[in-house]
């Protein structure tokens, strides 16, 4: 018997109490070992290996979490393996107090006489009568009366009956029952054990790992950041949201989608749309004018419109009548030859196989079928003529009455569909009884009948027959099933196909041997009724034929405003008109042209919109919307290019029904957010509201990152949420380029880990150097003189010291990057201040160093999860923080330093302070540092 299960309280280890509870647990240790997860996590540090995961898992204290994480499943599998041993003791002391009593062995055997003799009486082929019935009934009851009384009446005896009663119960029922349930417990928990035992095994990996384990990046899934679009990306989000609100609250409108660049406003029009709608979108080019825009949104309108009714928009080219015939015939005789290459033979063998058998079909019911053409016509005749003589007054009105129904019915689209349909369903259900027919007439044919009964003599043979047959259709679906899995699918599907070409062979000559399948086959009738057959499979497919359905008439009205839109249409007429005499010839001729050219912009516009205005009912009528996107307005330049475009084509919007989304700048939002102060523009007229897309949140960026990059850990996310400040676009960038870094360095150094301070090193210091590249080359662009160019002297040394920067620590760095983030600008007036149109630059540079400045100090050290949990006591500690001080830099410089000091002291970090103008930087290194160990 098993001991009790001890109590998951705190202060108490679990561990296994059989060998098989331990047998279990070190396959279950094995199965995480070989998963995935932990395999990418060995040999991410020194001491990682699995060696050193299999011990730890095997100490008592990982052992009592590991089973800790399954104590329901535990408890409910030792509580069935106890129940199981119980049954087994009592089983056991049944069988010790089971002795061998005539008495009670006599009432044991008399239960299944008493109930053979039930059932024989019972039996509806009994020939017992019913005295006889009575007499056998009679006998069993005085049987079991001698055979009970004594064991009954003996307490030995009645003991010992008892006691082999619970055993057969014990040996039918219960063991069984507890049996199944022991085994069915033990499934459940082993199965909780392998996921729970891999969730410990990871933690005792990172508990290997040391500090920050979650700043290993490791090789794993990062196919969302290969792919910069998609919809299996989307995420949804506030904006998202919110949009979907306004679209299902208005019937229609214009709604302006801003926001910076970057920030996902395309990818958010793209997403709105649900399949059932109707959307055309357009993008809008940097130099448009507006009669070309509305002529292109024309016709991608009745293209996109066309095609989404299954229909084909017209292909307007330039190539002759007679080519395009030629080219026609030359595609229809392509489809048609193997068509009748096969046809041909197929039917002339067909028509001679059944051309006897459809002679004798003829023969035999053409009388009968010209009969019942006779009696309806002549039925119909005589009726007819009694209607039109008015001799059937009811058969008059009915009529009548008829004949309005069908003039109303003319207005029913479904009654013309089901009445265009009922030729097709007519056929299909006779071509229905002429491929059953024949098979259901086997059974009522007494050859085939006494042929088929004649089989069961000899059932041995039909089975064989059966299994050989089934063996043939198993190794066909085995070998397609692996050679879809199997890469070498040719050479594994050859043994099947000739496995179960020889399975078939085998079962077509039993059946040839055998005499009554023979005759069944050879019967008189089958010509017959493969004749039927035949006539159903070609009525069958007449019946699958379909019309080509009817252009509807807002299909036709888009093809026509195609050609109109992108064909110069000519006609021309020719009269001739002449007199012949004897001496002369009096003739006379004309000849006019007619060309139509395109429409003038008004009325294209009015085109278009009475076009949507019929579109966007038809699309509502089927549950689908109708949507106009115009996306990448903010691409014209600058505000008032975006307002000049919206109020150049403010015509063709304010369509009913139809929804028109625009993606336009901030500015553009902003102006129509003050809507109704003392300045108007073309917002107030043109926009019904406005979605405002923000830059992603740092839970957002979560979000994102997990859904595209399932194995980048949070540190690198929160780094490239820093560097992208939230905005879409380049977080996926960011995120790209981690892992460009992550594949050079582990080539480089060998190894597939790389740690967080190698990573974010190298990302910032890029990013900075490419950053004050850009600086410097727009400050070369300035008068500089000779007092004033030590300005563009500190960019070249700073630039140099990040070409030089040693990669085992980071103190010179940091100091030159100090001295140049700290250098104030000089007064107006003195001889080294930089010329008025470089102070802004040197502004935006330093503030966008000094951000940068201090992400190397909080990424670049290490145990950086304890100082990110000490800084998040701080407001500005919080991961978002960072991200709003990034986007304040691209609001103002002056606006960015105060935030950048806050993060800093959040961080631990000193604020840098400003120091004279041309503070001494330290030289630079003049080549890369190659020690291994720097000192």
């Amino acid at each position: 018997m098993q001991n009790p299960t001890p109590r998951v309280t705190a202060g108490t280890l679990l561990s296994w109490e059989t060998t098989e509870e331990q047998a279990a647990y070190t396959r279950s240790v094995e199965a995480g070992m070989a998963s995935y997860q932990v395999q990418r996590r060995l040999n991410a540090r020194p001491g990682v290996t699995a060696d050193a995961v299999r011990a730890e898992m095997m100490s008592q204290g990982t052992v009592s979490r590991a089973l800790g994480e399954t104590s329901p499943t535990l408890e409910a599998y030792r509580r069935a393996v106890r129940t199981l041993a119980d049954t087994r003791t009592e089983l056991a002391r049944l069988r010790s107090v089971v002795r061998v009593d005539v008495r009670s062995l006599a009432c044991l055997l008399y239960v299944p006489v008493l109930l053979t003799g039930a059932g024989y009486i019972s039996w509806p082929g009994s020939t017992l009568s019913l005295w006889g019935e009575l007499a056998v009934f009679g006998g069993l009851i005085f049987l079991g009366s001698v055979m009970a009384i004594p064991a009954f009446l003996n307490p030995r005896s009645s003991e010992n009956l008892q006691n082999q009663g619970n055993l057969i119960l014990y040996m039918l029922l219960g063991f069984p029952d507890s049996l199944w349930d022991a085994r069915r417990a033990r499934r459940r928990w082993e199965s909780d054990l392998q996921d729970g035992t891999q969730r410990v095994a990871l933690l005792v990996i990172e508990a290997l790992m040391g500090t920050d384990p979650h700043s290993v990046l490791l090789p794993g899934s990062f196919d969302g950041l290969r792919s910069a679009t998609g919809a299996g990306w989307v995420v949804a989000n506030d904006a998202s949201r919110q949009l979907e609100r306004k679209l299902s609250i208005l019937e229609g409108g214009t709604i302006a989608v801003c926001g910076p660049r970057g920030v996902g406003k395309t990818t958010l029009l793209q997403s709105a749309a649900r399949n059932q709608d109707f959307v055309v979108t357009i993008r809008v080019p940097a130099a448009y004018t507006p009669s070309d825009l509305v002529l292109s949104t024309f016709v991608k309108v009745c293209e996109r419109f066309i095609r989404r009714e299954d229909h084909k928009p017209p292909d307007f080219t330039r190539l002759s009548g007679f080519i395009r015939a030629r080219q026609r015939v030359r595609h229809a005789l392509r489809s048609l030859r193997r068509r009748i290459f096969f046809g041909i033979p197929a039917a002339a063998l067909i028509t001679l196989g059944t051309a006897a058998a459809a002679r004798a079909i003829w023969d035999k019911h053409s009388t009968n079928l010209w009969s019942w053409a006779n009696t309806a016509r002549h039925w119909g005749t005589v009726h007819a003529e009694d209607i039109w003589r008015g001799h059937s007054i009811g058969g008059g009105l009915a009529v009548t009455v008829s004949g309005l129904l069908v003039w109303h019915a003319r207005k029913s689209v479904r009654l013309r569909r089901q009445l265009l349909a009922a030729p097709a369903t007519l056929t299909r259900l006779l071509a229905a009884c002429l491929l059953l027919g024949p098979v259901a007439s086997l059974p009522f044919d007494p050859e085939v009948r006494r042929h088929f009964l004649s089989l069961s003599d000899s059932p041995g043979w039909v089975l064989l027959d059966l299994l050989l047959l089934g063996l043939c259709l198993a190794l066909l679906i085995g070998g397609a099933v692996r050679a879809q899995r199997s890469s070498t699918a040719v050479t594994i599907a050859l043994p099947w196909k000739l496995g179960a070409a020889s399975s078939l062979i085998a079962a077509l000559v039993l059946f040839l041997r055998n005499a009554d399948l023979q005759a069944i086959l050879r019967d008189t009738e089958n010509p017959a009724r493969l004749t039927y057959f035949v006539a159903g499979m070609l009525l069958l497919r007449v019946g699958s034929w379909k019309s080509r359905p009817v252009e509807p008439k807002l299909v036709t009205r888009c093809r026509d405003h195609l050609y109109q839109l992108k064909t110069a249409q000519s006609t021309s007429a020719t009269f001739n008109l002449g007199l012949a005499q004897a001496a002369a010839t009096i003739g006379s001729a004309h000849s006019s042209a007619l060309t139509a050219i395109p429409p003038n912009f008004p009325q294209m516009v009015e085109d278009l919109r009475s076009l949507l205005a019929d579109i966007a009912p038809h699309m509502h009528r089927r549950g689908g919307r109708t949507i106009v996107c115009f996306d990448e307005l903010d691409r014209l330049g600058t505000d008032k290019q975006a307002l000049l475009f919206l109020s150049e084509v403010k015509a063709i919007l304010g369509v009913p029904h139809v929804h028109y989304l625009i993606s336009v700048a901030e500015d553009v939002g902003a102006a129509f957010v003050r809507r109704g102060l003392p300045h108007r523009d073309a917002t107030d007229s043109s926009l019904d509201d406005v979605v405002h897309v923000q830059p992603c949140s740092h839970a957002e960026s979560v979000a994102i990152m997990s859904k595209r990059a399932t194995d980048l850990t949070p540190p690198y996310v929160l780094l490239a949420h820093a560097l992208s400040g939230g905005i879409p676009r380049d977080l996926i960038r960011y995120g790209r380029r981690i892992l460009e870094m992550h594949e050079d360095i582990s080539t480089a150094r060998q190894t597939p880990a790389v740690e967080l301070t190698d990573i974010s090193r190298r990302i910032i210091l890029e990013e900075l150097s490419d950053t004050l590249s850009g600086f410097r080359t727009l400050l070369a662009k300035q008068q500089w003189t000779h007092e004033n160019a030590g300005w563009l002297a500190n960019y070249r040394v700073v630039m140099d010291h990040l070409r030089h920067a040693c990669p085992h620590r980071t103190n010179e760095l940091v100091a030159a990057l100090e001295c140049f983030v700290s250098g104030a600008l000089p007064a107006s007036g003195r001889a080294d201040e930089p010329p008025e149109e470089a102070r802004q630059l040197i502004s935006e540079a330093s503030a966008y160093t000094y951000y940068t400045l201090t992400l190397l100090q909080i990424f670049h050290p290490d145990d950086f999860e304890g100082r990110r949990i000490q800084a998040a006591a701080n407001a500005a500690g919080d991961p978002q923080f960072l991200a709003e001080a990034r986007l304040e830099l691209t609001v103002s410089p002056h606006s960015a330093r105060p935030l950048i000091d806050e993060v800093r002291m959040a961080w631990h970090l000193s604020p840098v302070t400003a120091r004279p103008p041309f503070a001494s930087i330290p030289a630079p290194r003049t080549q890369p540092c190659s020690s291994p160990t720097c000192t």
